[in-house]
């Protein structure tokens, strides 16, 4: 048979799967549209670090070029002539420095490392310069070539510049200076705002050693310094070859530096793609996504809530409708007592679950019968004679009868037992039907019969305990007065005789001073063995498992048995009440294997167990039938103090097989106690 799905489940099945396509999609969209937005960055990234390290090579090529224009013209015959800080050159190097916006200026540095010519308008003083780098590169006899120096202040208008350099020579090839081109680095950033990108991405310039000369937003404290955002990387040696550092921006997230190394000059060129920017395009787009899919998922949502709400309506009144037929049944099936149904006739027509389980037959086979197989055959006259007097009219007689004697019922298997019932009659369809709610006394009589016997324990129990006060009184008393009556009194004729002698002023001997002392001592040590007797002072004077240490080595000393302790839950007893009715348990217990047991050897363990603390005592005795002993003085005493703390005695014991006594106390029980004291 094909498995039915209720409307409500399958409307809540396809709203969730609606509400999971939508998220889902929604997801799957938005995550490859991130992707792309990423990588477009990433292309548009790639690219611009390309583009700008072209438009820089062509920059710092071109300044190349008008320094190799300046040097070739110098180096003609008619170069040669003019004095480099003649006004001549002076032209010559304001029309090469005209061309370029990013040039500062062009100026000659002569033999002796003195600024002698500038292609500055205006007249410079000569300025020392032998001791910059792109003077004394050419001035120690390097051969000609482009030499770009790290970044540097101006010392004429104090302006961040990188200088380009090449050297000058004389007519027999000699050293002659240096012709330099100031590369203002401002200007140079100002080439960095012409670009037009979906947003601005950091753009930086760094010497080969990763020293910052320019960046893009301007970072005027880090020029001439090795770029934080390089950290420890090794740089790219191969040219035009771009390569990627992670890490974190300034304002959190992800970041990348896409850096790329200039073919003819030892300069790189980074831009940084931040990710939380790369994305503002993305969010535009995902927030309307995702908020559409989250209200079209309430939307759906909403709709299936109130469709269940409707069909969970209409299932209710259809459960209502059915079980308004049957509840009759499945209150009588439900019950925990028997109920038996009979018509007129005394056949039986209702026979409920707990009558099968009370009686031992099952429904089926006792439906239709006579309700005399329910009674034994010595009760059946008597008991069908009360029930046909109870089937009077209905408007004469009390509707329930509560039975004044006892009634035997007879179970299949032919057990006989005591039952409580209840009888009463309706009309059904107007036949009479009489119904008995039945209910097994058994385990009522046996509570009745332990409580009479508990009773009986107790009694012997008290009576015992008076004749045993009555007895330790008297040990007691005897002591006192035997014992520790005779010394004291032996104490006092010592002290008058002492007195005399002192009030004589005769001389007393140290010896029986000595004799008074030890008469004083042995009483004294009569009163602790009394008071030790009474109450050992373990108990109050160390813990739990140093008293029961104690117990078991005065127990072996005295008995001569084997006895090993196993103490692993000690920790668990911190109460002085619980310890004490403990500690009782273990002595009546081995009192007892010495009495009865005729053991070698006992065990006495302490462990937890599951909720609880359990404390056993075993012996290898002879054992007894414990099915039969249960009401000695010492169980009763050890099952009155296991009940005082909360927790359950057992003991179990079999013939020639050793005696178990076992106490466990729950450790809510034991927190309990902790608290109270």
């Amino acid at each position: 048979m094909p498995m039915q799905i209720r409307p409500v489940r399958s409307v809540a099945i396809l709203a969730t799967l609606t509400i999971a396509i939508i998220v889902v999609s929604a997801a799957s969209l938005l995550v490859s549209l991130r992707s792309r937005e990423l990588l477009h960055a990433r292309q548009e990234t790639i690219s611009l670090t390309q583009m700008l390290m072209e438009q820089t090579e062509k920059n710092f090529a071109a300044a190349d070029l008008t320094l190799q224009g300046v040097q070739e013209r110098l180096a003609s015959p008619f170069g040669r002539q003019l004095a480099l800080d003649s006004a001549g050159v002076q032209l010559l190097l304001n029309s090469r420095a005209s061309g370029l916006k990013y040039l500062s200026s062009i100026f000659l540095v002569d033999e002796n490392g003195t600024l002698v010519n500038s292609s500055r308008e205006a007249s410079i003083p000569p300025i020392a310069l032998g001791d910059r780098n792109y003077f004394k590169v050419f001035a120690q006899g390097r051969p000609d070539f482009a030499y770009l120096d790290k970044p540097t202040r101006s010392r004429i208008d104090g302006v961040w510049s990188i200088y380009l350099a090449r050297r000058l020579g004389s007519a027999k090839g000699g050293f002659r200076g240096v012709v330099v081109a100031a590369i203002s680095i401002p200007d140079f950033e100002r080439n960095f705002n012409t670009l037009q990108l979906d947003y601005v991405r950091p753009i930086a310039v760094y010497m080969a050693d990763g020293t910052l000369v320019a960046s893009l937003p301007r970072r005027d404290s880090l020029i001439g310094l090795r770029g934080p955002e390089l950290a420890y990387e090794t740089l790219p040696a191969k040219a035009k070859q771009i390569f990627t550092i992670s890490g974190s921006s300034d304002v959190g997230g992800a970041q990348t530096l896409y850096l790329g190394k200039l073919a003819d000059f030892p300069l790189l060129l980074g831009v940084t793609d931040i990710e939380d920017q790369s994305l503002a395009a993305w969010r535009d787009t995902a927030i309307p996504v995702a908020s559409g899919a989250l209200l079209v998922s309430l939307f759906t949502g909403l709709v299936a809530m109130y469709l269940i709400g409707k069909l969970q309506r209409k299932e209710a009144l259809t459960v209502a409708l059915n079980s308004a037929n049957d509840r009759y049944q499945h209150t009588v099936d439900s019950v925990m007592d028997a109920i038996v149904a009979v018509d007129e006739g005394m056949i039986i027509i209702l026979f409920n679950p707990a009558a099968e389980r009370m009686f031992g037959y099952t429904a089926q086979s006792i439906l239709g019968r006579q309700l005399d197989l329910l009674i034994p055959a010595r009760y059946r006259s008597d008991h069908v004679t009360h029930m046909h007097s109870f089937t009077g009219p209905v408007h004469d007689l009390p509707r329930t009868v509560v039975p004044q004697r006892d009634i035997v019922g007879l179970r299949a298997d032919g057990s006989e037992f005591p039952i409580e019932s209840t009888f009463s009659k309706s009309v059904v369809e107007g036949h009479l039907q009489m119904t008995a709610v039945l209910r097994d006394a058994t385990q009522k009589r046996v509570a009745e019969q332990e409580l009479r016997d508990a009773n009986r324990q107790l009694r012997e129990l008290s009576n015992s305990l008076a004749q045993v006060r009555e007895q330790e009184r008297t040990r007691i008393s005897r002591e006192l007065h035997d014992d520790l009556g005779q010394q004291l009194t032996g104490l006092k004729l010592s002290l008058s005789w002492l007195g005399n002698r002192i009030k004589e002023g005769r001389e007393t001997a140290a010896q029986n001073v000595d004799d008074m002392r030890y008469q004083l001592d042995t009483a004294i040590a009569s009163v602790r063995r009394i008071a030790a007797e009474l109450r050992p002072r373990v108990l109050d004077d160390l813990d739990f498992a140093e008293a029961l240490t104690w117990q078991t080595r005065e127990f072996m000393r005295h008995s001569g048995l084997e006895v090993t302790l196993n103490l692993e839950a000690v920790a668990l007893i911190r109460n002085n009440e619980t310890a004490t009715a403990l500690f009782r348990i273990v002595q009546e217990a081995l009192t007892n294997v010495v009495r009865h047991a005729q053991a070698t050897q006992v065990h006495i363990g302490l462990r937890a167990q599951a909720d609880q603390v359990v404390l056993t005592v075993q012996d290898n005795g002879v054992g007894f039938d414990s099915s039969l002993r249960k009401s000695g003085v010492g169980l009763v005493g050890m099952r009155e103090r296991c009940s005082a703390i909360g927790g359950k005695f057992c003991i179990t014991s079999q013939v020639g097989q050793g005696t178990r006594v076992e106490v466990s106390v729950p450790l809510a029980s034991l927190l309990l106690n902790e608290v109270a004291e």
